[in-house]
């Protein structure tokens, strides 16, 4: 007798944020169930190289090792959504998404009128160990899921649950333990975020949610004057961490980049650029973002360079000294602070809506990201094109617009009034 099935597709997951797209390298296995004019994806917890993947039968190829046990594994799992779907339907339930996976993930025998709405936390848990991203990034994001799970305590929610009205409860939950306007947003972003993946797996159908938003309110663009960051170059250090740290600093300064890429910048990133009919030899970097993905060139400033030359003898193969973070934050203020940086700027924090404005020494705020913001706000008033300087900050132009474009209000001054003489 011929077995009736639905139609389950297994393949290869593939992501364009992945840096490394060997064929060789092993990838989740996703299983795609169509029924009812629904479809169903989710993964199946087996990972397979693309390489060791037969596209026509859907399995892995038996000359690979354990291939057998693998290819039994999908065959029971194919056998099972079907059981779970047919099974639904003898006993009088109309399956969706969150009922199938339910029944996947539960090895007891289903109720047969019983219908629990899926855990968001639990499908929030289960989408870290999918998606790819960083670890600083990573750690963001967990963070933002308990705070949601403190909020949604005792609630029992379901995806179907997750409305405007509820997300607005939640902003308010956040904004009472005293986040600032733009942290509630970026909390509310990745919600907005998981339920966006959720909807994409077909575990759920609800849009509501998409209505509600929160402003992101404007910062003031903190960043280095020219004659602030030659101070800071032209600084004697007096310890050898004290070089170390501003070594990496200035780097971020001339060049543009994050922490998580000098740091891990290595000498082989760094090659000399000639142009035809150009006599002058240029040193460029050649990196591929951490936070991005994306590859991106840079031009080395003489004085990045000089930086370059005066760590050479470190060992290993990283361009620059390797410290952390918190480290070079908590010494570069210090520093500054000797080194006469003590300019008074304002400060903003918004809450609830409201901006209070805080005046403090300018050394009291820089940090590693003050010297990304260096670079891109200084070149931006020295006239580089604005598409230019996207390119090598790694941002787009539209972002570098909106952030950067009018922060040297100095420069804005003096050039209106050098250009547009009417009399």
């Amino acid at each position: 007798m011929r077995e009736i099935k639905k139609y389950a597709r297994f393949y290869i997951q593939k992501r364009n944020s992945w840096v490394d797209k060997s064929p060789k390298r092993p990838r989740p296995v996703v299983m795609m169930f169509n029924y009812d004019g629904k479809r169903l994806c989710t993964l199946t917890g087996v990972k397979v190289a693309e390489y060791d993947w037969d596209l026509s039968k859907q399995r892995v190829k038996l000359s690979v090792k354990r291939a057998s046990e693998v290819n039994a594994y999908i065959d029971r799992l194919e056998d099972k959504v079907n059981n779970i779907y047919y099974g639904a339907l003898a006993n009088g339930i109309t399956p969706d998404n969150s009922y199938i996976i339910k029944e996947l993930r539960n090895d007891k025998k289903p109720q047969q009128n019983k219908h629990e709405p899926l855990s968001i936390i639990g499908e929030w848990k289960r989408y870290h160990t999918i998606i790819k991203v960083n670890s600083r990034t990573l750690q963001g994001l967990v963070v933002s899921l308990n705070h949601f799970t403190k909020f949604s305590k005792g609630m029992r929610l379901s995806f179907d649950e997750v409305t405007p009205e509820l997300m607005s409860k939640y902003a308010s939950y956040l904004q009472k333990l005293g986040h600032g306007d733009n942290t509630v947003y970026k909390h509310i972003e990745m919600l907005k975020r998981f339920m966006n993946y959720a909807k994409k797996a077909g575990l759920h159908n609800n849009v509501v949610y998409k209505e509600f938003s929160v402003s992101q309110k404007e910062k003031r663009i903190i960043f280095l004057e020219p004659d602030e960051l030659k101070a800071l170059i032209c600084y004697k250090p007096e310890s050898s961490m004290d070089r170390k740290a501003l070594d990496n600093f200035l780097f971020g300064c001339l060049t543009a980049m994050r922490y998580s890429d000098y740091h891990n910048l290595k000498r082989a990133d760094i090659s000399e650029v000639n142009f035809p009919g150009v006599e002058e030899g240029y040193y460029s970097i050649k990196y591929r973002q951490v936070k991005t993905g994306k590859l991106n060139i840079i031009p080395l400033l003489p004085e990045a360079l000089e930086i370059i030359e005066r760590n050479k003898l470190e060992k290993g193969d990283f361009a620059l000294p390797r410290i952390s973070n918190q480290r070079i934050n908590d010494t570069i203020k210090d520093i500054a602070r000797r080194a006469g940086i003590k300019s008074v700027i304002a400060t903003d924090e918004f809450k609830s809506d409201k901006c209070t404005t805080k005046y403090v020494e300018k050394w009291q705020v820089l940090s590693t990201h003050i010297g990304r913001k260096t670079f891109i706000s200084v070149a931006a008033a020295k006239g580089i094109p604005i598409h230019i300087v996207a390119s090598i900050a790694g941002h787009t132009t539209k972002t570098c617009m909106k952030f950067y474009t009018g922060v040297a209000d100095k420069d804005k001054f003096i050039r209106v009034n050098e250009i547009l003489k009417f009399t």
